[in-house]
């Protein structure tokens, strides 16, 4: 008797909320900064707008050699500080992720 083995699956679309940050400033600089400060030795960050969700995607730079790698970071116009600062902390690996983003956020310029 033959069985059947295929099967099928419904996905339920992604739905994600984010904080939604009216207050103007530039979010592009921002993560800019804060990426200097964070000091990504082995990585090359490639930051660019978006215009619906704060977006992350990561892998590793052959070209560079062992440990070497890459990441694009869009930045949508309503991201918050807050929500910048956690994605980059925890995208570079920072022992202490809170730490960090309070260390970034304290930063005098971020308000520019």
């Amino acid at each position: 008797m033959a069985t059947d083995d295929t099967h099928y699956e419904k996905l339920a679309p992604r739905r994600l909320k984010e904080f939604r940050d009216e207050t103007e400033f530039d979010r592009i600089a921002f993560a800019m900064r804060a990426l200097r400060r964070l000091r990504t030795k082995r990585m090359r960050v490639v930051v660019y707008a978006t215009m619906s969700t704060l977006q992350i995607e990561q892998g590793r730079d052959l070209r560079r050699g062992e440990g070497a790698t890459f990441a694009l970071v869009g930045i949508p116009p309503h991201a918050s500080r807050e929500h910048i600062a956690y994605a980059l902390a925890e995208l570079v690996g920072v022992a202490s992720i809170p730490y960090a983003v309070q260390a970034l956020l304290a930063d005098p310029i971020s308000d520019a």
